[in-house]
């Protein structure tokens, strides 16, 4: 599993890491959506831990002259690292866990999170569906913890050489939805809107409450020539007889994250005020998105 997050983020670096000078981020700049956003409290939701010996390093020096905190993934092996870092820049670093929800000691590394003060944990590649009631002792421990629980949905990155006896199939948004109904009480991240069944997530955030996505990944890339097509997904204005009655602006049901190396926040907040430029987002609801959202759900005071 860990190989094929490290896989999948490498060719992104590989990709992105030269956002400055590559034509994806010159377009953003040529056009009036991409002028430097105003300067808000950002929490990105979705940072993955790397075992570099300069990541918190390059993490705090990117994020806090960016008014901004992370939450950071992270395995089993990189928790006395993160565990430090957040009591020594608490002003940057959110801890979360990640886990294999197949791994035998599961429920055992969630406490331990917890009893360090993690705030959530991150899950990747089931062997079974996301909603198999197998999984449900490991649900019902983070919704006892109060931990956030960060789903991958959608489509999942194929270059390791080894067997991984998972796929997409096993992460589509709509396994959230018997979750969220059967843990209401446990906040629910699903990651890159369930990338490629957007309706599906958009549908399944439309009626849960405890239910969020972000946009990380490729699908602001890929949809960059109409980015107003979110508004095809999105398109419920708050609660009516369509919606459930504590439904709020479709928008507000998006977080942000960016799933990429620290130094690639600036090109990923460009993509996500492209979008909501083009999704005509009022400001009160991007700033919910960038991090008030989850400022009140993980108990954050937001800074100015």
């Amino acid at each position: 599993m860990a190989h094929t997050i490290h896989s999948r983020r490498d060719f992104i670096r590989g990709a992105l890491a030269g956002a400055t000078g590559c034509a994806l981020t010159r377009a953003f700049a040529q056009t009036p959506q991409s002028k430097p956003p105003a300067r808000r409290f950002i929490i990105d939701t979705h940072q993955h831990y790397s075992a570099a010996p300069d990541y918190i390093e390059r993490l705090v020096k990117v994020y806090s002259s960016r008014n901004a905190m992370a939450c950071v993934l992270t395995p089993i092996s990189g928790f006395e690292v993160v565990k430090k870092a957040a009591a020594q820049r608490p002003d940057v670093v959110i801890p979360y866990g990640h886990v294999s929800v197949d791994n035998p000691e599961v429920i055992s590394e969630i406490q331990k999170f917890a009893d360090a003060g993690f705030k959530g944990v991150k899950m990747h590649t089931p062997k079974y569906n996301w909603d198999d009631f197998g999984y449900f002792p490991i649900y019902e421990k983070l919704q006892a913890l109060k931990l956030v629980a960060l789903f991958h949905t959608g489509i999942v990155s194929g270059e390791s050489d080894e067997p991984e006896p998972s796929s997409m199939a096993r992460m589509r948004p709509s396994f959230l939805h018997t979750i969220a109904r059967s843990f209401p009480k446990l906040v629910i991240q699903g990651a890159h809107l369930g990338n490629p069944w957007y309706d599906e997530a958009a549908e399944v955030a439309r009626w849960e409450k405890n239910i969020y996505f972000d946009l990380t990944g490729s699908s602001l890339i890929k949809k960059r020539k109409n980015p107003a097509i979110f508004k095809e997904y999105l398109w419920w204005e708050g609660p009516t007889a369509h919606s459930s009655p504590d439904a709020v602006y479709a928008f507000e049901k998006l977080v942000f994250g960016t799933d990429e190396e620290p130094e690639n926040l600036d090109s990923c907040l460009a993509r996500y005020e492209a979008m909501l430029d083009a999704c005509d987002v009022p400001e009160a609801s991007r700033r919910k998105i960038y991090g008030e959202t989850f400022a009140k759900i993980l108990g954050i005071k937001v800074r100015t």
